[in-house]
């Protein structure tokens, strides 16, 4: 997304924006406060109060369009299906989207899915609907589906790496990113390539991109 025109769904706190330098960005979220702290994090960045099924937007303003931290899977499937055509929507042909939510097929999730997909966020109760790598698939129909995977293995057990980190007198940052790369490898092995708890998804609209990879 570097160097492109990108739409943020779902911004948030605009902590995407950390990682990556788009020619130009508007972060969208419905959420007033958070549009707040990212005003206040990336003051040179625009930041709007909308819904991602009705984006306030023309059609072909964006060369990218990104859904990141599970933000759609906060929407029933019919809302998401909305929210994926309007990213469609306001994509130019061959422009990029990607899209994540949390998988069902993750055994980690399972205590979520026993409670209905409900959990408190901030001290707020929260509905989740999750996806399956098929019903992602199917659910991105507008577009060309380039990938799917999972990503997330964080369920696995951190706090002794933590302990070590303490021991030996390491940043525990630094350890916990390095182990988390290193549990990045876990969907190159069959057995675990669905456990990870967050699906994404890497589309375009059409297939014949019509400015620079």
């Amino acid at each position: 997304m570097d160097g492109r025109r990108v739409l943020d769904v779902g911004c948030g706190n605009g902590r995407w924006l950390d990682r990556f330098r788009p020619a130009h960005y508007v972060g969208l979220d419905i959420n007033e406060d958070m549009l707040a702290q990212a005003r206040a994090r990336h003051p040179g960045a625009e930041f709007v109060l909308g819904d991602m099924r009705e984006l306030p937007c023309s059609d072909g303003a964006f060369e990218g369009v990104v859904s990141l931290f599970g933000s759609m899977g906060h929407l029933p499937p019919a809302g998401q299906a909305r929210a994926v055509a309007e990213a469609h929507r306001v994509l130019v042909p061959g422009g990029l989207s990607i899209f994540t939510n949390g998988n069902l097929w993750s055994p980690f999730n399972a205590p979520r899915v026993l409670v209905g997909g409900r959990f408190r966020m901030a001290g707020v109760w929260v509905r989740v609907h999750l996806a399956t790598p098929p019903s992602m698939g199917e659910l991105l129909k507008p577009f060309v589906v380039l990938e799917i995977a999972s990503y997330d293995y964080s369920y696995l057990p951190i706090s002794p790496v933590k302990l070590a980190a303490a021991l030996a007198g390491r940043d525990y940052r630094s350890v916990y990113a390095a182990w988390m790369d290193l549990l990045d490898n876990c969907r190159f092995m069959p057995p675990l390539r669905w456990f990870g708890k967050q699906l994404v998804a890497v589309c375009q609209k059409g297939n014949v991109p019509t400015f620079p990879s």
